[in-house]
């Protein structure tokens, strides 16, 4: 499998009557993406704004954001959420640097929203710790119908205090459709033009006398090509389908520090610093995901035994492994470790510190072979934010006092994508 990811380069963003991208500049048309969106009656309006690097915003009530991208055909552009059920990870994929599409929207009926809260700051010491601060953010405000709204409905009533009721779960997969939509739309602009550089994908090829390296990936709150995943026992994923838009985050209420973005898993820190190091000093042998899912002991023991089963059946020597953040995931993650070291796989952890005061040592369980483990930042730390002129998203922060364009302490857990699993924050701690 060999992925051409065929990228151009976005230096601004300017809302027009057209869409194209002319030196390195990307018009939009405003009105025709909106009418794009408001297909799904999902929605009552959408607001389209842009949040560039360096102003005086604050993005609020942020759900997920997403990298523009588009696949010619015969490929499929985000499948069963944009494009036909076909798989990626192979063929030609447009990308744009630079820009993300950022969704926000307020709260609909039975959507919990302890957790829900999700802040971009554009500058300051907030916008040093998302990467999402360093791109130009096109942000789509969704108004939700009154459908959504509605409270009575019985299809409003909280199935899953995660989750929300039926009604919050159709309404959060519409936004990321609608979303990702807007992605595919503003990177196909660029398939009339040569891309700024290409660079290809693949496996294979690295030789004899590298060690085989094998990346455990646990998932929370996001799905595999459409489907849900917490009854699914461990399976292999190539790399570049993670790289390719296979998958799509789902739920919007988890820490927005480690929710695992679609932006986060189209550019996988931890999987393309494997692709770089393949074939130099080390062999790349591909992913293993699993689900951050169950509450039961068996079940976590079947799945670190399946995952490492996994891990052998590619020859692996060593693996690195990433939390996806809770208290549930913590056990099988250590569990995965654990059985991996007795195997003869030596195992790197990248962990996000979830739990406990700032002083506390941050785990929900451990086991004596965890040895080597990197940091993705403590989310119970707090930070100092300053006012901000301009407020983006919503009129009211779910779970903070105040004006939103305020200036405020906060813990990190409310920074959009600044300690993901995925390696790609700014964030860590090192120990003297």
């Amino acid at each position: 499998m060999r992925l051409e990811m065929a990228t151009t380069a976005v230096r601004d963003v300017r809302l027009s009557d057209r869409t194209r991208i002319d030196d390195g500049v990307l018009e939009i048309d405003r009105a025709g993406l909106r009418k794009l969106l408001l297909e799904d009656d999902a929605f009552a309006d959408v607001t389209i704004e842009v949040a560039r690097p360096g102003e005086s915003a604050r993005i609020i009530h942020v759900m997920d954001a997403a990298e523009p991208r588009w696949k010619p055909e015969p490929g499929s552009t985000f499948p069963l959420f944009v494009g036909p059920p076909k798989t990626v990870g192979e063929g030609r994929t447009l990308r744009l640097d630079g820009i993300a599409v950022v969704s926000t929207s307020d709260a609909v009926a039975g959507e919990p929203t302890y957790w829900r809260e999700g802040i971009i700051d554009m500058v300051g010491p907030g916008a040093d710790a998302t990467p999402l601060a360093a791109t130009t953010n096109l942000v789509l405000t969704f108004t939700p119908a009154s459908v959504y709204l509605d409270a009575t409905r019985p299809d409003a009533v909280i199935e899953n205090i995660m989750i929300g009721s039926g009604l919050a779960q159709r309404f959060n997969r519409s936004v990321r459709v609608a979303e990702l939509k807007a992605a595919a739309y503003l990177a196909r602009a660029a398939a009339a033009r040569e891309p700024d550089h290409v660079r290809t994908y693949a496996l294979g090829g690295a030789g004899d006398g590298l060690p085989k390296v094998v990346y455990f990936y646990q998932l929370s709150g996001s799905v595999v090509y459409g489907g849900n995943l917490e009854k699914m026992l461990p399976t292999l994923i190539h790399p570049s389908e993670v790289l390719d838009g296979a998958i799509i985050n789902i739920r919007s209420n988890a820490h927005a520090t480690i929710r695992s973005s679609t932006y986060d898993n189209q550019n996988h820190a931890i999987i393309e610093e494997l692709y770089d190091r393949h074939g130099r000093d080390v062999d790349f042998r591909g992913v293993v995901i699993y689900p951050a899912a169950s509450d039961d002991i068996n079940d976590k023991e079947v799945m670190a035994e399946y995952a490492v089963k996994l891990a052998r059946l590619l020859g692996a020597d060593a693996a690195c492994a990433s939390y996806a953040g809770g208290g549930h995931p913590a056990v099988e993650f250590m569990l995965i470790c654990q059985k991996a070291e007795r195997a003869g796989i030596r195992t790197v952890l990248v962990m996000p510190e979830t739990y406990g005061l700032p002083d506390d040592p941050g785990f929900v369980y451990f086991v004596p072979e965890a040895e080597r483990i990197v940091s993705t930042g403590r989310t119970t730390q707090s930070l100092e934010l300053p006012r901000m002129e301009r407020v983006i998203g919503g009129e009211k922060l779910f779970d903070l006092e105040g004006p939103p364009e305020d200036a405020r302490s906060i813990p990190y857990r409310y920074l959009f994508g600044s300690g993901t699993a995925a390696g790609g924050g700014r964030l860590t701690a090192r120990q003297f």
